[in-house]
C-alpha cells in the first residue's frame, strides 16, 4: 500500500471500464517492448489466452490448438479451453521437456494455433533452445498455424536467451505477458499482437468479464514493476545461475536446469514433500525465512521437490546462506518424529 501510494503513476488518473491514460500507457509500453503492433489490458490470462486462440481458430476456421501436457492451460485452467472456448486442445510433447517440431509433426489433425509456454513452469521452468524456438515459430508459418506465446514469465526468460523481448516475441503472432508473477503488480496482464487481433480480442475481454469498472491500482503497480523490476531480470538469472551451481555441489541436494533458464528451478530434494513442507513450517517459525511455498511429491516415496524463484528478497542470502538454510531444512525433515 505504502509504494503503491508513493507511485509517480498515480498521476496518470483512475481508468473506467478498461479505459484511461494509464491503461492506455501499459498497453502501448508492453507492445512497444514485444516489438506488436498493439496490446490490450486484461485482468486475468486465463481470459486473455482465451479470447487470442478465439481469434486465431476463427481466421483459420479450425478449432484445435496444440498444447503441451504441462502447461498452464492444461492443468490449472478447469479445462477452460474447451468448456468456455469451444476449442479441442491436443496434448504435444512429453511432461519432463518443452515439445518440439518433430513432435508437432506427429500432430493429425489440421490446427488453428499452437502455444508454446516459455518457459514451461511445471517441467522446472524450461525453456527451449533458441533454435527450437525458432523452428517451431516457423514450422507454424510454414503451415499457415498461428503461434501463440505463453509469455507470463517472458520478462524472466529473457536474460537466458541475450536477445531482446522484441525478437523473442516477434517469433510469435501473438504473446500474452503477465504483470504480476515476475514484475511484482497486483494482477493483470497485456495481450500483445496486430492491431487486428487486438481489435477482435477486444470483445471477448467483455464477453469473459474482464471489463472490470476500475483497474486503477493493478495499472499502477504494473508500470512502477516494468520501470523498476524488469531492468533487475538480468541479475536475478545471474543469482539463480549461482544459485543452482551451489546447490548442486551440496550433498543430498539437486538443481534442475543447471544452469537455469530463467530467474527460477526446481531443487529436488531425498525426502519426501509431507516431511518437508512440516519443516519448512518449523524453519519459517525459528528463523523467520519463509523458504518454499509447497512442494511436489516425486515419484520415489523419499524424493520430493520444491520450486526456488530468485526476486528482491533471494537477492539477499548469498548462494552460501541459502544452501545452509536447504541444509538444515532436509535435516529436520529427516529426523526422526
Amino acid at each position: 500500500m505504502a509504494a503503491l501510494a508513493a507511485s509517480p503513476h498515480l498521476a496518470l488518473g483512475l481508468d473506467n471500464y478498461s479505459a484511461g491514460p494509464a491503461i492506455t500507457q501499459l498497453e502501448e509500453t508492453v507492445a512497444g517492448l514485444l516489438g506488436k503492433e498493439a496490446g490490450l489490458w486484461f485482468p486475468k490470462g486465463v481470459v486473455a489466452q482465451q479470447a487470442a486462440l478465439k481469434v486465431h481458430a476463427a481466421a483459420s476456421g479450425r478449432r484445435t490448438v496444440a498444447i503441451h501436457p504441462k502447461s498452464h492451460i492444461a492443468l490449472e485452467e478447469a479445462d477452460a479451453l474447451e468448456r468456455l472456448a469451444g476449442l479441442t486442445a491436443v496434448r504435444v510433447g512429453t511432461d519432463q521437456r518443452p515439445f518440439t517440431v518433430a513432435q508437432l509433426e506427429a500432430v493429425a489433425e489440421p490446427l488453428a494455433a499452437v502455444v508454446l509456454e516459455l518457459p514451461l513452469r511445471r517441467s522446472a521452468f524450461q525453456a527451449p533452445t533458441w533454435e527450437q524456438l525458432v523452428a517451431v515459430s516457423d514450422w507454424a508459418r510454414g503451415k499457415g498455424v498461428a503461434f501463440h506465446l505463453d509469455g507470463a514469465r517472458i520478462w524472466e526468460v529473457q536474460p537466458h536467451y541475450g536477445r531482446t523481448l522484441a525478437e523473442i516475441a516477434g517469433l510469435a503472432d501473438s504473446v500474452y505477458v503477465s504483470l504480476y508473477k515476475g514484475l511484482g503488480g497486483l494482477g493483470g496482464c497485456v495481450l500483445a499482437g496486430s492491431a487486428a487481433l487486438i481489435e477482435q480480442a477486444r470483445p471477448w475481454r467483455t464477453r469473459y468479464g474482464g471489463d472490470l469498472p476500475s483497474s486503477f491500482p493493478m495499472i499502477v503497480t504494473a508500470l512502477d514493476g516494468l520501470e523498476t523490476t524488469l531492468p533487475k531480470m538480468g541479475d536475478y538469472h545471474r543469482r539463480a545461475v549461482d544459485l543452482a551451481a551451489a546447490i548442486e555441489a551440496a550433498p543430498g541436494l539437486r538443481a534442475f536446469p543447471n544452469p537455469p533458464h530463467c530467474n527460477a528451478f526446481q531443487v529436488h530434494f531425498p525426502v519426501s514433500a509431507k516431511a518437508l513442507q512440516a519443516a519448512a513450517l518449523a524453519e519459517a517459525e525459528a528463523s523467520g525465512a519463509w523458504l518454499f511455498n509447497g512442494f511436489d511429491q516425486g515419484l520415489l516415496p523419499d524424493a520430493a521437490s520444491g520450486e526456488l524463484s530468485v526476486g528482491e528478497a533471494t537477492m539477499e542470502w548469498t548462494p552460501a546462506e541459502v544452501v545452509a538454510a536447504l541444509t538444515r531444512l532436509v535435516e529436520r525433515a529427516a529426523a526422526p518424529r
